[in-house]
């Protein structure tokens, strides 16, 4: 005769175990248990069992632990409560079947048990969420408080409430465009476009890692709106010894740290440095040519090297000096590198919410004026247009000795700030 749980339940426990048979080898254990109830009994354990021959051999499945389901439980918990080991009584002969079958697989239900635990713990460690708090961990010791929480806020907000759960492997260009565009309708386009960065070294880590196949947010280029261009207050003198320090500290690829001292070395624009190749620079010559083409103005520009750009650039030589780029992308050598690298340094170091990388040009324009230095010439070395053709092409050339003179004092300017405990400086013309 079929169990029922009011027998189940009435069940008392004895001084020994025993057995009360359902069907198909399914019975309930009742094991006397060391602990008593608040009102002084003792409490008994019901335990599912399932009996079972295999290659000739009786064999007994310990199935789990017989339990009613409670009064309003919605059916995420009570799968979460199966996944436990409870089952009602309903829910063990429904297993009862599975394990019948496994038995004629010729597989015992216990190391089946086991498989699936171990199938359902890898994906778990392989969800986006577990991959993302991987490679915060792992990643993430030399960021600063402020970019670190800058990360977690987005990826709580913003991607984890619809996509954390999924599998790497499984995460679409098609499931990131609509978060990112919700981004942007809430009119956060920077947090967007640095968000589309977040996602993209998030995946390229799982994919180091075997836990990802692809990079979907690689497929979002060119998909989302160009932030607007954000006028960031340049560092003052009291900011650039602390910058610098954190700079130094930061431990980051070797080029890229390269790449920002030379940014405010030279001033000149982000994509300038980022796309130039070695042909262009003549470092015998202390001379930095860039051809029209590669210009915003579309005319040829000259960036005299101070010393302490020179030897940035012999220090890189022997890092990069075989590529065609100064700054070829990690991933990608036939390129150079990526237009939010610098940035993203500059993020770690807690100042991108005040300043970018473009900012050392405001940076270099307010203390060259400050110091005295002809403004005319500092608009020739930004390569800030001149509506007077002639007047330009003239400075172009004739002023250059004098820019020479002015970048090298800029860059010892610099040095001096950044070791100087008072910062007052002064800058010899």
């Amino acid at each position: 005769m079929a169990l029922t749980d009011t027998q189940i339940r009435n069940a008392k426990a004895e001084t020994r175990r025993y057995r009360i048979a359902d069907a198909h080898g399914l019975s309930v254990e009742i094991s006397p248990l060391k602990d008593k109830d608040r009102h002084g009994r003792q409490k008994v354990g019901r335990h599912w069992r399932y009996r079972y021959r295999l290659h000739g051999k009786e064999n007994l499945f310990a199935a789990g632990e017989w339990c009613t389901a409670p009064a309003g439980e919605t059916p995420e918990q009570a799968q979460e409560r199966q996944e436990s080991g409870r089952l009602t009584l309903a829910e063990a002969r429904v297993a009862r079947l599975s394990w019948r079958a496994q038995v004629k697989a010729g597989q015992h239900p216990r190391v089946a048990r086991a498989a699936q635990a171990l199938t359902k713990a890898a994906s778990n460690a392989e969800t986006f969420d577990a991959v993302a708090a991987e490679y915060i961990e792992k990643r993430g010791g030399t960021w600063s408080d402020q970019h670190r929480k800058r990360i977690e806020r987005f990826l709580e907000r913003d991607i984890s409430p619809d996509i954390g759960a999924l599998p790497m492997r499984t995460v679409l260009t098609s499931h990131l465009l609509p978060l990112l565009r919700r981004v942007e309708e809430r009119g956060a386009h920077s947090i967007a476009a640095l968000g589309r960065g977040y996602l993209g070294s998030i995946f390229r880590y799982g994919i180091a890692t075997g836990k990802a196949d692809l990079d979907p947010a690689a497929g979002l280029a060119g998909a989302l709106k160009k932030p607007a261009t954000e006028h960031h207050q340049p560092l003052g003198p009291t900011d650039i010894a602390p910058f610098f320090e954190r700079l130094d500290a930061d431990g980051g690829n070797r080029p890229t740290i390269i790449a920002v001292r030379l940014m405010a070395y030279t001033f000149a624009r982000t994509v300038e440095l980022r796309g130039a190749p070695w042909t262009e620079f003549d470092l015998e010559g202390a001379d930095w040519r860039l051809p029209a083409p590669r210009m915003k103005m579309r005319r040829p520009h000259i960036v005299p090297l101070s010393t302490q750009a020179i030897k940035l650039l012999e220090e890189l030589r022997d890092i990069t000096g075989r590529q065609k780029w100064l700054f070829p992308n990690v991933r990608r050598s036939a390129k150079f590198m990526g237009a939010t690298t610098i940035n993203r340094v500059i993020d770690r170091l807690g100042y991108l919410d005040r300043f970018t990388a473009h900012g050392f040009r405001a940076t270099a324009s307010t203390m060259l004026h400050e110091a005295g230095f002809d403004t005319r010439l500092i608009e020739i070395q930004l390569a800030h247009q001149d509506r007077n053709k002639s007047r330009a092409s003239y400075d172009h050339s004739a002023r250059l000795p004098e820019r020479r003179e002015m970048m090298q004092s800029w860059s010892d300017l610099l040095d001096s700030l950044m070791k100087s405990k008072s910062n007052v400086v002064s800058i010899g013309q």
